[in-house]
């Protein structure tokens, strides 16, 4: 029973590794080390909200009783939706110009 919930938090924990990776890598080779520091805390920073968010969702739904319980995790499964739906609209709009924004040099990215 929880080891579904718990194989999704890994797969989604290593793309959120790999996306920082990348970032990370990128900062490297283009001279913008100065900026690893603020990528750093980010991701400290959204550990510690989605640990804290978490924990205050387990300890409003338990006092739930079963029907409102399953309805509350239905309306954040739909939020949830609504904030990917929203985010993958989002970066086909961006994608257009990000590619070439990310190959310019970075003095130039900047303003």
């Amino acid at each position: 029973m929880i080891l579904a919930p718990f194989l999704i938090m890994l797969r989604e924990g290593l793309e959120a590794a790999l996306i920082v990776s990348i970032i990370a890598s990128y900062l490297r080779q283009s001279g913008g080390r100065q900026w690893l520091p603020a990528i750093w805390l980010g991701v400290f920073l959204a550990l510690a909200l989605s640990l804290f968010v978490g924990a205050i969702l387990q300890f409003v739904s338990a006092e739930f009783p079963q029907k409102a319980q399953e309805l509350f995790e239905a309306a954040i499964g739909f939020v949830a939706v609504i904030v990917l739906t929203s985010m993958v609209f989002w970066m086909r709009k961006e994608g257009r110009t990000l590619g070439a924004e990310l190959l310019m040099s970075p003095g130039k990215a900047n303003g």
